[in-house]
């Protein structure tokens, strides 16, 4: 059953999933408000339509409010300690925004890497993505707890890969499609893990309906490709349909030892509260990476 979607806020807005998603919600005939750094970069990714705001104080009320920032989610940021810590300090400052304008409904974007934050404990040594790992795990943990505190109904969304327009260069999915169009052989760990990549038009579908539907049943929700595989046949897929002419390095690189359950990708619940229904298919979702990176 759907609830009265009418006007969202989103942080993150110009980021790789937040472009998207604005112009899902206008898609949709959702009024947005997006709240933006003065000094972003991308803010000209913008649609027109969208209402640009810069202080945090001038937001106005809003059915929904979709909090997407994060600072280096990806790329060398992920290794630095403070500035991630200081992104789960603003996940906490953002639920209290809602919470202070009287949204209807705060929707968090967390991350299937999270569910690592055990192994990357138990493994009493310090990897490149740590810090990015733990900080996305106590986000979710601390604006659930102050979401009870502050009765806003809250969902935390998490996602794995989401490739398409606009994919950051540092991502998994760009280093991949960038060499191998260029000819260059591309290294990866052993790749045995479980692994799901979707395309990014299906995670801000899939972001849509969680804000659109009506009561649901949980806090925590995936979105994914519904056909999560071992990784190396996702590389192997990819190799396939940009037709390569240079080997993938599979088992070139040391193996990083931690592991993804194939249990974390599972999209039913999603499916059976809101009708989510993954549209993009992989081979239109690399040829939009390969647009991106060329």
């Amino acid at each position: 059953m759907e609830r009265s979607l009418k006007t969202a806020i989103i942080t993150g807005s110009t980021g790789f999933v937040g472009v998207h998603l604005v112009s899902e919600l206008l898609v949709r005939g959702v009024k947005v408000s997006a709240l933006c750094r003065e000094n972003s970069p991308n803010i000209d990714r913008l649609p027109s339509g969208v209402d640009i705001i810069f202080d945090a104080n001038k937001l106005p009320c809003a059915d929904v409010f979709y909090h997407l920032a994060w600072e280096s989610a990806s790329g060398q940021g992920r290794s630095d300690a403070v500035l991630q810590s200081g992104n789960a300090e603003m996940t906490l400052i953002a639920l209290l925004t809602a919470k202070k304008l009287d949204c209807g409904r705060f929707l968090a974007l967390g991350t299937i890497y999270e569910n690592l934050a055990g192994q990357v404990v138990a493994a009493a040594k310090s990897g490149g993505s740590d810090f990015y790992i733990l900080s996305k795990n106590y986000a979710h943990l601390m604006a659930n707890q102050l979401a009870y505190k502050l009765g806003i109904d809250f969902v935390w969304c998490k996602i794995c890969h989401p490739i398409g327009r606009l994919i950051k260069a540092e991502q998994m999915m760009a280093f991949v499609v960038s060499n191998l169009i260029r000819g260059i052989k591309p290294d990866f760990g052993p790749a045995l893990t479980p692994y799901d990549i979707v395309a990014v038009e299906d995670v801000a579908q899939g972001l849509y309906l969680l804000g659109s539907c009506g009561e649901l049943s949980e806090r925590e929700y995936y979105i994914g490709s519904g056909c999560p595989r071992l990784l190396y046949k996702w590389l192997e897929d990819t190799h396939r349909i940009l037709d390569a002419s240079v080997p993938l390095g599979i088992g070139e690189r040391p193996d990083d030892g931690l592991r993804f359950d194939e249990e974390w990708f599972d999209i039913t619940l999603l499916q059976t509260e809101t009708g989510y229904a993954p549209k993009i298919s992989f081979v239109d979702a690399v040829s939009n990476v390969a647009k991106s990176v060329v």
